[in-house]
Protein backbone atom coordinates (compact mmCIF):
# COMPACT_ATOMS: atom_id res chain seq x y z
CA UNK A 1 0.00 0.00 0.00
CA UNK A 2 1.44 3.40 -0.95
CA UNK A 3 1.89 6.17 1.60
CA UNK A 4 -0.52 8.36 -0.40
CA UNK A 5 -3.26 5.72 -0.33
CA UNK A 6 -2.69 5.11 3.37
CA UNK A 7 -3.00 8.85 4.03
CA UNK A 8 -6.27 8.98 2.10
CA UNK A 9 -7.67 6.03 4.01
CA UNK A 10 -6.72 7.58 7.35
CA UNK A 11 -8.27 10.89 6.26
CA UNK A 12 -11.50 9.13 5.34
CA UNK A 13 -11.65 7.50 8.76
CA UNK A 14 -11.07 10.82 10.52
CA UNK A 15 -13.66 12.59 8.38
CA UNK A 16 -16.37 10.42 9.91
CA UNK A 17 -16.04 12.03 13.33
CA UNK A 18 -18.88 14.36 14.28
CA UNK A 19 -17.99 16.84 17.03
CA UNK A 20 -20.66 18.62 19.06
CA UNK A 21 -19.78 22.11 20.30
CA UNK A 22 -21.88 23.24 23.28
CA UNK A 23 -21.88 26.98 23.94
CA UNK A 24 -23.23 29.28 26.63
CA UNK A 25 -26.01 31.71 25.71
CA UNK A 26 -25.59 33.90 28.80
CA UNK A 27 -24.72 37.48 27.82
CA UNK A 28 -25.00 38.97 31.33
CA UNK A 29 -23.39 37.92 34.60
CA UNK A 30 -24.49 39.15 38.02
CA UNK A 31 -21.67 39.25 40.55
CA UNK A 32 -21.88 38.81 44.32
CA UNK A 33 -21.70 42.59 44.79
CA UNK A 34 -24.76 43.08 42.57
CA UNK A 35 -22.79 44.37 39.59
CA UNK A 36 -23.97 43.10 36.20
CA UNK A 37 -21.41 42.71 33.42
CA UNK A 38 -21.42 41.54 29.82
CA UNK A 39 -20.29 37.98 29.25
CA UNK A 40 -20.56 35.07 26.80
CA UNK A 41 -18.19 32.42 25.46
CA UNK A 42 -14.49 33.12 25.01
CA UNK A 43 -13.94 33.51 21.29
CA UNK A 44 -10.47 32.03 20.89
CA UNK A 45 -11.38 29.09 23.15
CA UNK A 46 -14.06 28.28 20.60
CA UNK A 47 -12.65 29.30 17.25
CA UNK A 48 -9.13 27.89 17.43
CA UNK A 49 -10.23 24.30 18.15
CA UNK A 50 -13.25 24.67 15.87
CA UNK A 51 -11.06 25.74 12.94
CA UNK A 52 -8.51 22.99 13.57
CA UNK A 53 -11.20 20.32 13.89
CA UNK A 54 -12.92 21.38 10.66
CA UNK A 55 -9.61 21.75 8.82
CA UNK A 56 -8.80 18.16 9.84
CA UNK A 57 -11.93 17.01 8.00
CA UNK A 58 -14.36 16.52 10.87
CA UNK A 59 -18.02 17.52 10.94
CA UNK A 60 -19.19 20.00 13.57
CA UNK A 61 -22.60 20.82 15.04
CA UNK A 62 -23.62 23.38 17.66
CA UNK A 63 -25.97 23.17 20.62
CA UNK A 64 -27.13 25.69 23.21
CA UNK A 65 -29.87 26.01 25.79
CA UNK A 66 -33.18 26.48 23.93
CA UNK A 67 -31.31 26.74 20.60
CA UNK A 68 -30.41 30.39 21.20
CA UNK A 69 -27.44 31.93 19.38
CA UNK A 70 -24.33 32.09 21.57
CA UNK A 71 -22.90 35.55 22.39
CA UNK A 72 -19.19 36.38 22.30
CA UNK A 73 -17.65 37.62 25.55
CA UNK A 74 -16.33 41.10 24.64
CA UNK A 75 -13.31 40.54 26.88
CA UNK A 76 -12.18 37.75 24.53
CA UNK A 77 -11.75 40.16 21.61
CA UNK A 78 -8.63 41.62 23.21
CA UNK A 79 -5.46 40.65 21.36
CA UNK A 80 -3.76 39.66 24.63
CA UNK A 81 -5.62 36.34 24.55
CA UNK A 82 -4.66 35.39 20.99
CA UNK A 83 -1.49 33.74 19.76
CA UNK A 84 -2.46 34.70 16.21
CA UNK A 85 -4.04 38.16 16.34
CA UNK A 86 -4.99 37.89 12.68
CA UNK A 87 -7.66 35.36 13.62
CA UNK A 88 -9.70 37.76 15.78
CA UNK A 89 -11.62 39.44 12.96
CA UNK A 90 -12.02 36.16 11.09
CA UNK A 91 -13.43 34.48 14.18
CA UNK A 92 -15.82 37.31 15.04
CA UNK A 93 -17.04 37.47 11.44
CA UNK A 94 -17.68 33.73 11.56
CA UNK A 95 -20.04 34.17 14.51
CA UNK A 96 -22.02 36.74 12.55
CA UNK A 97 -22.23 34.98 9.20
CA UNK A 98 -21.98 31.20 9.60
CA UNK A 99 -25.38 29.64 9.03
CA UNK A 100 -24.83 26.57 11.17
CA UNK A 101 -23.44 28.56 14.10
CA UNK A 102 -26.44 30.88 14.01
CA UNK A 103 -28.92 27.99 13.95
CA UNK A 104 -27.81 25.76 16.83
CA UNK A 105 -29.69 22.75 18.11
CA UNK A 106 -31.17 22.78 21.60
CA UNK A 107 -29.32 20.88 24.30
CA UNK A 108 -32.35 18.62 24.71
CA UNK A 109 -32.25 17.73 21.00
CA UNK A 110 -28.51 17.11 21.23
CA UNK A 111 -29.06 14.76 24.17
CA UNK A 112 -31.81 12.96 22.26
CA UNK A 113 -29.50 12.60 19.24
CA UNK A 114 -26.47 11.63 21.34
CA UNK A 115 -25.62 8.60 19.18
CA UNK A 116 -24.95 10.89 16.19
CA UNK A 117 -21.93 12.47 17.87
CA UNK A 118 -18.43 11.12 18.36
CA UNK A 119 -17.10 13.87 20.63
CA UNK A 120 -18.06 16.99 22.55
CA UNK A 121 -16.23 20.29 23.12
CA UNK A 122 -17.38 23.01 25.52
CA UNK A 123 -15.44 26.30 25.32
CA UNK A 124 -15.10 28.49 28.39
CA UNK A 125 -16.01 32.02 29.35
CA UNK A 126 -17.80 33.37 32.40
CA UNK A 127 -21.12 32.70 30.65
CA UNK A 128 -20.60 28.99 31.30
CA UNK A 129 -20.93 29.68 35.02
CA UNK A 130 -24.23 31.49 34.48
CA UNK A 131 -26.33 29.09 32.40
CA UNK A 132 -24.47 25.80 31.85
CA UNK A 133 -23.23 25.28 35.40
CA UNK A 134 -25.88 23.20 37.19
CA UNK A 135 -27.86 22.75 33.95
CA UNK A 136 -29.28 19.22 34.12
CA UNK A 137 -29.24 18.62 30.37
CA UNK A 138 -25.59 19.50 29.79
CA UNK A 139 -24.67 17.48 32.88
CA UNK A 140 -26.48 14.45 31.46
CA UNK A 141 -24.87 15.03 28.07
CA UNK A 142 -21.35 14.98 29.53
CA UNK A 143 -22.22 11.88 31.54
CA UNK A 144 -23.43 10.09 28.38
CA UNK A 145 -20.20 10.89 26.54
CA UNK A 146 -18.19 9.69 29.54
CA UNK A 147 -20.09 6.41 29.84
CA UNK A 148 -19.56 5.82 26.11
CA UNK A 149 -15.87 6.78 26.43
CA UNK A 150 -16.20 9.31 23.64
CA UNK A 151 -13.76 12.27 23.56
CA UNK A 152 -14.73 15.15 25.85
CA UNK A 153 -13.01 18.54 25.61
CA UNK A 154 -13.56 21.12 28.35
CA UNK A 155 -11.86 24.51 28.23
CA UNK A 156 -10.93 26.97 31.01
CA UNK A 157 -14.18 27.50 32.97
CA UNK A 158 -16.12 24.59 31.47
CA UNK A 159 -14.32 21.87 33.48
CA UNK A 160 -16.48 23.23 36.32
CA UNK A 161 -19.32 21.29 34.70
CA UNK A 162 -17.63 18.10 35.91
CA UNK A 163 -18.64 19.03 39.47
CA UNK A 164 -22.28 18.36 38.66
CA UNK A 165 -21.47 15.13 36.82
CA UNK A 166 -19.96 13.92 40.09
CA UNK A 167 -23.13 14.88 41.97
CA UNK A 168 -25.13 12.42 39.86
CA UNK A 169 -23.37 9.54 41.62
CA UNK A 170 -21.38 6.62 40.18
CA UNK A 171 -19.22 9.16 38.36
CA UNK A 172 -17.50 7.53 35.33
CA UNK A 173 -14.87 10.29 35.49
CA UNK A 174 -14.01 9.92 39.18
CA UNK A 175 -10.28 10.16 39.80
CA UNK A 176 -9.49 11.56 36.34
CA UNK A 177 -6.67 14.10 36.02
CA UNK A 178 -8.13 17.48 35.08
CA UNK A 179 -7.30 21.16 34.97
CA UNK A 180 -9.34 24.35 34.81
CA UNK A 181 -8.93 28.07 35.33
CA UNK A 182 -6.68 28.25 38.39
CA UNK A 183 -7.45 29.87 41.74
CA UNK A 184 -4.84 32.58 41.08
CA UNK A 185 -6.34 33.28 37.66
CA UNK A 186 -9.85 33.50 39.12
CA UNK A 187 -8.66 35.98 41.74
CA UNK A 188 -6.90 38.06 39.08
CA UNK A 189 -10.03 38.10 36.89
CA UNK A 190 -12.26 39.08 39.81
CA UNK A 191 -9.99 41.90 40.99
CA UNK A 192 -8.69 43.35 37.74
CA UNK A 193 -11.26 42.49 35.06
CA UNK A 194 -14.67 41.90 36.64
CA UNK A 195 -14.36 44.11 39.74
CA UNK A 196 -16.33 41.60 41.78
CA UNK A 197 -16.65 37.94 42.70
CA UNK A 198 -18.57 35.46 40.55
CA UNK A 199 -21.44 33.60 42.20
CA UNK A 200 -19.87 30.25 41.28
CA UNK A 201 -16.11 30.27 41.79
CA UNK A 202 -13.05 28.44 43.15
CA UNK A 203 -13.41 25.84 40.41
CA UNK A 204 -10.11 24.09 41.13
CA UNK A 205 -11.14 23.47 44.76
CA UNK A 206 -14.59 22.24 43.71
CA UNK A 207 -13.02 19.72 41.34
CA UNK A 208 -10.76 18.43 44.12
CA UNK A 209 -13.71 18.18 46.49
CA UNK A 210 -15.74 16.11 44.01
CA UNK A 211 -13.26 13.34 43.34
CA UNK A 212 -11.06 14.66 40.53
CA UNK A 213 -7.28 15.05 40.53
CA UNK A 214 -7.06 18.74 39.67
CA UNK A 215 -3.80 20.33 38.55
CA UNK A 216 -2.78 23.93 37.85
CA UNK A 217 0.16 25.61 36.16
CA UNK A 218 1.31 29.18 36.69
CA UNK A 219 -1.11 31.89 35.50
CA UNK A 220 -1.12 32.50 31.73
CA UNK A 221 0.95 29.36 31.11
CA UNK A 222 -0.28 26.82 28.58
CA UNK A 223 -1.53 23.77 30.46
CA UNK A 224 -3.54 20.81 29.18
CA UNK A 225 -4.47 17.58 30.96
CA UNK A 226 -5.37 14.45 28.98
CA UNK A 227 -6.70 11.46 30.87
CA UNK A 228 -7.94 8.77 28.51
CA UNK A 229 -10.81 10.36 26.55
CA UNK A 230 -11.07 13.54 28.68
CA UNK A 231 -9.08 16.62 27.63
CA UNK A 232 -9.18 19.77 29.78
CA UNK A 233 -7.24 23.01 29.63
CA UNK A 234 -6.53 25.83 32.04
CA UNK A 235 -6.95 29.14 30.23
CA UNK A 236 -7.16 30.96 26.86
CA UNK A 237 -3.38 30.71 26.56
CA UNK A 238 -3.67 26.92 26.39
CA UNK A 239 -6.01 26.86 23.40
CA UNK A 240 -3.49 25.88 20.74
CA UNK A 241 -2.13 23.05 22.88
CA UNK A 242 -5.66 21.92 23.70
CA UNK A 243 -6.54 21.82 20.01
CA UNK A 244 -3.52 19.64 19.21
CA UNK A 245 -4.17 17.22 22.07
CA UNK A 246 -7.89 16.98 21.35
CA UNK A 247 -7.28 16.19 17.67
CA UNK A 248 -4.87 13.46 18.75
CA UNK A 249 -7.55 12.09 21.08
CA UNK A 250 -10.06 12.09 18.22
CA UNK A 251 -7.62 10.08 16.13
CA UNK A 252 -7.19 7.58 18.97
CA UNK A 253 -10.97 7.28 19.21
CA UNK A 254 -11.34 6.80 15.45
CA UNK A 255 -8.75 4.02 15.45
CA UNK A 256 -10.04 2.34 18.64
CA UNK A 257 -6.93 3.22 20.64
CA UNK A 258 -8.65 5.02 23.53
CA UNK A 259 -8.88 3.29 26.92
Amino acid sequence: MTITLLTLLVSNVLAKDHVLFVLTTADKQELQNGKVRNTGFFLNEFYVPYKDIVDAGHEVSFATINAKVAPVDPESLKLDYWVDGNLVNEAFEFTKTDTKFNNPKSLKNALHDFEKYDAIVIPGGQGVMVDLFENDTVTSLIQRFALAKKPIGLICHSPALLVNVAKLGNNPLKGFDVTSVSIFEELYIENFIMDGKAKHRMIRFQLDDHGYNAHSALPKMSHVEKDRFLVTNQNPFSTEEFSEVFLSTLQEYSTNQLD
